[in-house]
């Protein structure tokens, strides 16, 4: 998700607790009184977009604006990881000295953040025709 709005931008919102909103789920209106509340929301919607055929970062980034404000989920890890995935890209540098060395976490998100930039493009390819 984090990967969409560092490329497309954050939406403006001022929105705090507690609000009423449309619900993306059951499309009623809801009471967000915390964040557990918006929390329970995401992963009620994560799960149904099991069977997607987009990915989930451009679900999230399309629907999480209607209910939430995006920077509630984002932390500064998110921003590390895409920045060293960045730099591991443009400059050619290794994730690790072997592949066994290489930490497992990391590579789970640089394949993450990898195919969520290619769905960005294609996704502004289709945009921009």
């Amino acid at each position: 998700m984090f990967v969409w709005f560092s490329q497309l931008g954050f939406p403006h919102s001022t929105l705090e607790f507690p609000y009423t909103r449309q619900s993306p789920l059951t499309k009623k209106n809801k009471e967000y009184e915390s964040i557990e509340d918006v929390t329970d929301e995401l992963y009620a919607l994560v799960d149904t977009f099991a069977d997607s055929n987009f990915t989930l970062g451009r679900n999230l980034y399309f629907h999480i604006p209607l209910f939430a404000k995006p920077e509630w989920f984002v932390t500064e890890e998110h921003s590390e990881i895409i920045k060293e995935f960045g730099y591991m890209k443009n400059y050619n540098l290794p994730i690790a000295k072997s592949l066994e060395e290489a930490d497992s976490y990391k590579l789970d998100m640089f394949d993450i953040i990898n195919k969520e930039l290619n769905a960005v493009r294609q996704y502004q390819g289709e945009k921009n025709g």
